[in-house]
């Protein structure tokens, strides 16, 4: 019987373990929490009020006289009160989604010491298991026993707590005190603007999807994330004095006097603000900074000299103990919610703690670079994740570019893109010129309307009862695998969006992970002045970026330099963690609110549990066969997926396949620039009658200025063209004045730059 109650007892501690994981929804959590609080509530009334042989006298009734009587007899007053307890309190917690991860580690690590006390008291203190163990040590090692292995539950209850490192390295007791009522009180004015956050991000939403959308509340996107704890800093006073000091020692051993003034400690780096005495050159300074590194014990301190708008200068030094900054911290603030702009995202906290978010429309493009597994990928998904919280399909598109075919891959099928995720390289530089295509399109349009930029123009569509056209997105994960693979064919189209498509509501984020000058020319730094880097292996790649060194002094996993718009001047941050787990739930939850709409408007006539059959269908992976069909085994992938959904709705099989087919040309909601200028392959050679102008002539005008060199050689690369029309479209752009004549065996002079060209074609158009 005794052995009965503890397995019950157990279960209990490892279901709680089980339902306070990052892993489960929020809402089951706490209905589950209120359930658990009610019950052992209930059982710490019962054993108060419990009498032996008087059932009417118990609180609890007759369940309560008889669960009372059992846990005394087995476990004894004592514990059966401190277990009662303590999991109401945590049953509680979890209803009022604030428990601590570590909360039932140290629970168990105080039912281990009481236990091992109550071997030495009698019963009802104790109950029968404590006798029994007492009475077989007693036995078989007498007293002596008895009090080694309490020691040792004592000590193993204190290990597990932590006594040790709490109360000799850890932390000071007043500061542990000071820190954690900090980070309660954060936790209660988060709670408290919970409402608020909850009007803010229903503002932020319209009305409703357009037809074949669903709409859904962002605050059930944000409780995928991992809950996370405040982004305060881990460093104790004493080690800030401690290294405030060796900073100042060791800058007067090479004779340079002055002294810090201020640190602001963050989750990653402290930066310590010092004041150097008048005379001293920052030269000085910069040059020691191999020197300090030895002093401090890291190879990995930053200095910056001077800090922009102050007269110091800052040493950047790694806490010893780093904390992770998660997005779930950042995308619940108010801050993230009050932004405007539809292309709001959070990059992440400076090196005091303090939250950044960035707005890629005033970037409005940006260039991110650094070596593998320093932050990229996790900083795109930051960035996807942020934009998706804060907008409807109906108002941001993404165009995402892979060509590793793994990262991005885990947004296939959200009905915020624009078309499959574009995993072959041909396709990539043929999307990008439509997108060029499609921003002449839209200019047309704004034009039309006599609308300045895409702000202007949806106020004027909504006002007239027309559909404003969203924003696009271009997100393009390895830049470096394209520039290889398609001889920079890929550039002029890039180019020429960087240039332009600011106005019409197109923005470009191009990563790579081999910041080269072969991939990160002249051309697409300037193009892109806003720029993240990443940790680099050498002072080139750094230099190569930002155009100064420091990159290279970072600490990986999501630390930072940031150039913001307008500035040059690098700020150091520390990016959010959002794991593959939690942007797989994101996209899950997506999809399949997605294919909800879609499945009720094609197969109106099922009338089964359309949850569960969407549910089935996705974890087969079968609804990757309504998107794409340049996937390897395709067809057997169709094949299943057709009987599937033929044998849950009983329809024919040809009819599902039809239909299939249908969603697949029709799942990603087609924009007026796909309908009028859909993606296609490259255009045929045509015949020119004599004195007609070729199609070609302005792309490959703007080829040869970029180029700043014109030859045939050069087109049949860039276009695609044949040598004859090649040869052709030379002559001509020599005739329209844009290149010199021929010079022997060296390329034609280019006679224009790029801002001429819309000048000179615009006349010709007049003509």
């Amino acid at each position: 019987m005794e052995v009965v109650g503890l397995v019950i007892i157990i279960g209990f501690l490892v279901y709680l373990l089980y339902i306070s994981s990052d892993n489960k929804i929020f809402l089951i959590e706490r209905i589950v929490g209120l359930i658990l609080a009610g019950i052992f509530l209930l059982l710490l009334m019962s054993i108060f009020s419990y009498t032996p042989d008087y059932v009417l006298a118990n609180l609890g009734g007759k369940f309560g006289y008889q669960a009372s009587s059992f846990l005394i007899r087995t476990l004894g007053y004592i514990i059966s009160v401190y277990t009662c307890l303590v999991l109401l309190i945590y049953g509680f917690l979890v209803f009022i989604n604030r428990p601590r991860k570590s909360f039932l580690i140290e629970l168990s690590a105080l039912f281990i010491a009481f236990f091992s006390i109550t071997i030495f008291l009698p019963p009802p203190l104790s109950g029968g298991l404590s006798q029994k163990i007492s009475s077989a040590l007693q036995t078989n090692f007498g007293i002596a026993g008895r009090i080694i292995f309490t020691i040792v539950l004592i000590a193993l209850a204190a290990l597990v707590f932590e006594f040790p490192k709490i109360l000799k390295w850890r932390k000071p007791k007043e500061k542990e005190i000071v820190e954690r009522y900090d980070t309660e009180t954060r936790l209660e004015k988060a709670e408290i603007k919970r409402t608020e956050i909850t009007k803010n991000r229903k503002r932020l939403l319209e009305k409703e999807f357009q037809p074949g959308e669903e709409s859904f509340d962002p605050l059930s996107l944000i409780s995928l994330l991992k809950p996370a704890e405040p982004f305060d800093a881990t460093e104790s006073k004493q080690e800030l004095e401690k290294n405030k000091l060796q900073i100042e020692e060791k800058l007067k051993e090479f004779g340079i006097e002055g002294k810090v003034i201020n640190y602001f400690p963050g989750p990653v780096v402290t930066r310590y603000e010092y004041e150097p005495a008048p005379g001293v050159k920052l030269s000085r300074i910069s040059a020691l900074s191999d020197d300090i590194a030895l002093r401090m014990r890291s190879n990995a301190i930053r200095i910056v000299a001077p800090l922009p708008n102050k007269g110091l200068v800052g040493f950047e030094i790694p806490n010893k103990n780093r904390k992770t900054v998660f997005l779930r911290s950042l995308v619940e603030r108010d801050e993230f919610l009050n932004l405007d702009s539809p292309l709001a995202f959070a990059l992440g906290v400076d090196t005091a703690g303090n939250p950044v978010y960035a707005d890629l429309a005033y970037m409005p493009h940006l260039l991110i670079a650094g070596s593998t597994g320093s932050g990229k990928s996790v900083c795109i998904n930051t960035i996807i994740t942020s934009i998706i919280f804060r907008n409807l399909p109906s108002k941001v598109r993404f165009i995402l570019i892979d060509p590793k075919r793994i990262e991005l891959s885990l947004y296939e099928g959200i009905p915020h893109l624009l078309l499959p995720v574009v995993k072959d390289r041909k396709l990539a530089v043929d999307v990008l010129k439509k997108t060029v295509k499609w921003m002449d399109f839209r200019y047309k349009l704004f034009a039309k309307e006599g609308a300045r930029d895409i702000t202007s123009y949806n106020e004027k569509i909504r006002k007239n009862g027309g559909d404003p056209i969203p924003y696009i997105v271009i997100i393009i994960d390895e830049f470096a695998d394209l520039i290889i693979t398609t001889g920079r064919e890929i550039e002029e189209p890039l180019a020429r969006l960087a240039q332009m498509a600011r106005a019409v509501g197109i923005h470009l984020v191009v990563a790579t992970q081999r910041p080269s000058v072969d991939v990160i020319t002249g051309m697409i730094k300037a193009n892109f002045p806003v720029r993240i880097a990443f940790k680099v292996p050498s002072r080139v790649d750094s230099k190569t970026i930002l155009d100064e060194k420091g990159a290279e002094k970072l600490l990986g996993r999501g630390d930072m330099l940031f150039i913001p718009p307008g500035t040059s001047e690098p700020l150091r941050l520390h990016g959010p963690l959002i794991s593959e787990e939690e942007t797989k739930r994101i996209s899950k939850f997506l999809v399949r609110s997605y294919l909800g709409q879609i499945f009720k408007a094609y197969f109106r006539t099922f009338e089964g549990d359309l949850e569960g059959l969407i549910e089935e269908f996705m974890d087969e992976n079968l609804f990757l066969s309504l998107i794409r069909t340049d996937e390897p085994g395709f067809e057997e992938l169709e094949a299943r997926a057709v009987e599937f959904i033929s044998d849950t709705i009983e329809m024919d099989e040809q009819t599902v396949k039809n239909k299939i087919e249908e969603i697949r040309e029709n799942y990603y909601r087609k924009i007026p620039e796909m309908t009028e200028i859909p993606l296609g392959q490259p255009e045929e050679e045509v015949e020119l009658q004599e004195g007609e102008w070729d199609s070609m002539l302005e792309e490959a005008a703007r080829a040869v200025v970029l180029e700043g060199k014109a030859s045939a050689t050069l087109l049949q690369r860039r276009l695609k063209l044949g040598f004859a029309r090649a040869a052709r479209v030379i002559d001509q752009l020599e005739q329209i004045g844009i290149i010199g004549p021929q010079e022997g065996t060296k390329p034609r002079k280019v006679l224009v730059k790029l801002d001429d060209l819309d000048r000179i074609f615009k006349s010709r158009g007049n003509q």
